[in-house]
């Protein structure tokens, strides 16, 4: 009897260690499977976050161009402007000139230039106008804008006729 007992015992001891040693066994193979799942999930929403990534890096690409060529378009646009404005202000500045030299006496005979040459006289403009030549060869010639020549021959013809 204590031969068949302690086989009895000897056989549960047995079964006891095998159960336990199985369910570790199991436990074991299934926190690798669960392992996997997880690296397999973490793997595809990687993926998907780059993928969303992509995209969104793309659209913003395709706005940041956009505002760019805006931009550039702004920038011909106001480089337009400034050399009009450039322009209008030269023309301007030229304007005042002439006017200034027609305020001191509309037909200067002689009067002394910076350099400290003779300005040429209304009346040899006038003589040049009268001999057929055109207000663009009298300017050319005379070294004087071309508003001013045509001014000038305005104003003569004008003081003829009164």
């Amino acid at each position: 009897m204590s031969f068949a007992l302690l086989l009895g015992l000897n056989a549960l001891a047995m079964i006891c260690m095998y159960l336990y040693f199985k369910n570790r066994i199991d436990r074991r193979l299934e926190a690798e499977k669960l392992l996997e799942n997880l690296r397999t999930d973490a793997g595809r929403l990687v993926g998907e976050m780059i993928q969303d990534l992509n995209r969104i890096t793309d659209r913003n690409i395709t706005l940041i161009e956009s505002k760019v060529g805006d931009l550039q378009r702004i920038l011909q646009t106001a480089d337009k402007r400034i050399l009009l404005l450039r322009r209008e202000t030269e023309r301007e500045q030229t304007a005042g000139q002439v006017y200034s030299k027609i305020r001191r006496g509309p037909f200067p005979d002689e009067t002394e230039t910076g350099g400290g040459e003779a300005a040429p006289s209304a009346a040899e403009i006038a003589d040049l106008h009268r001999k057929g030549i055109s207000p663009d060869l009298i300017a050319n010639r005379l070294n004087l804008p071309l508003g001013e020549v045509q001014l000038m021959i305005a104003l003569r013809d004008q003081k003829g006729k009164n």
